[in-house]
């Protein structure tokens, strides 16, 4: 076995083990022993629950870190070889209260410094949606759901980037605009809201 990087210095290597119960260096191993070179995402993340104990939400966990290592991918890109881009808040207030102060915030004049274009509201019982199509071609949708009691999570995917370049722009820039959405809305919570960027 010959990884471009080492197992045990990929990032996510101690949530792999911890979450599977197998070392992430078994796991290339495994793989390699399998074939997975000559394999394409879909059929390593088959094949992974098919042959060994591992749920399929680890299953496609262990096929990203498995191309990553081997060099197949960089970190933030697809199996189709684009770049996503994702952030988070928990924010205070139910999902249609935070996706209200949402929409209000992405008034016309931000959506076009942004690149984005006019976008459409959706819902599901447990789910907030605001979609937009961005101007390079690339998808935006935040999803907005009920954390606990009086919080709900505001989560941005921006999917179909082109290059890792564009992802570390895209990234820098939903960092400002959640500090700034934070400081435009009315929250009452004294807590600093939670964020993680992806």
């Amino acid at each position: 076995m010959s990884t471009e990087t080492p197992p045990q210095e990929h990032p996510h290597a101690p949530r792999i083990e911890s979450g599977t119960g197998t070392p992430l260096a078994t796991w290339v191993q495994r793989i390699d022993d399998a074939g997975g070179r000559d394999l394409d995402h879909t059929a390593i993340a088959r094949l992974l629950p098919q042959r060994w104990e591992i749920s399929e939400w680890w299953a496609q966990g262990v096929t990203v870190a498995y191309e990553q290592l081997i060099g197949r991918r960089v970190a933030g890109q697809s199996s189709g070889g684009d770049f996503a881009a994702s952030a988070s808040r928990t924010l205070p207030g139910d999902p249609d209260s935070v996706r209200e102060r949402w929409d209000g915030f992405m008034n016309p004049a931000r959506r076009e410094a942004l690149g984005l274009q006019q976008p459409s509201l959706s819902d599901t019982p447990t789910w907030r949606y605001w979609r937009v199509a961005v101007s390079d071609g690339s998808r935006l949708s935040v999803n907005i759901t009920a954390k606990d009691e009086g919080r709900s999570t505001l989560g941005i995917e921006h999917k179909g980037l082109e290059s890792a370049e564009a992802r570390e722009l895209w990234k820098t820039a939903w960092k400002t605009t959640l500090t700034d959405f934070t400081g435009f809305t009315d929250f009452t919570d004294p807590s600093h809201p939670d964020q993680e960027i992806r």
